[in-house]
């Protein structure tokens, strides 16, 4: 894949490194939902992040979070704001999972999973993890901006919840996924 250099400086045109695919056990992960001003697994997880990851979640070329950005990313509360991280092997933190209010009933979703553990299934149990969450606190539905190239994002929001909306303008997507529990099945008879 040929991905465009976001940064400033001449353009250039770079090829994004191959992931590995991870084959055998699943990776030894824990989650657990962030209190506030965690703002070391922030920092973690962010340096973790490609420029072209921080493209991806951030929308922009974010060479580095600035400091307000840095506190409402820590500004979790357990209602309006949840966050759920990832940790690897021995604690690191490896992503991050969240919530934020914007109504009642709806939240505005976003993930970020470090380079060296995307494409090992960390962002889907960060997302149903969080998800669980929301649905805990009362909301209903999750909305999550994501730039048009950001597909992993899109199909894994898509294999995880059910998608009630589409919106695209211009570079973003904006995705609307139900979190009401699925009703069971009919039983056959």
């Amino acid at each position: 894949m040929t991905v465009v250099d976001l940064f400033p400086g001449p353009p250039t045109r770079t090829t994004a490194p191959a992931r590995p695919r991870h084959r055998g056990s699943p990776p030894t992960v824990t989650l657990r939902e962030l209190g506030p001003g965690e703002t070391d697994v922030l920092d973690a997880v962010f340096a973790g992040l490609s420029p072209h990851s921080r493209y991806l979640r951030f929308h922009g070329a974010t060479p580095r979070m600035t400091r307000v950005v840095r506190r409402k990313l820590a500004a979790v509360d357990g209602r309006r704001h949840l966050a759920v991280a990832a940790f690897g092997q021995g604690g690191a933190p490896i992503g991050i999972a969240r919530l934020i209010r914007l109504g009642s009933k709806d939240a505005e979703l976003a993930i970020e999973v470090v380079d060296a553990w995307q494409g090992r299934g960390i962002g889907r149990r960060l997302l149903s993890a969080v998800a669980a969450r929301g649905r805990a606190e009362g909301y209903t539905r999750v909305v999550a901006g994501v730039l048009t190239e950001n597909t992993g994002m899109r199909v894994l929001l898509a294999s995880v919840l059910p998608i009630l909306a589409v919106e695209t303008a211009g570079h973003e997507v904006t995705l609307t996924a139900d979190l009401r529990p699925a009703a069971p099945l009919a039983a056959v008879a």
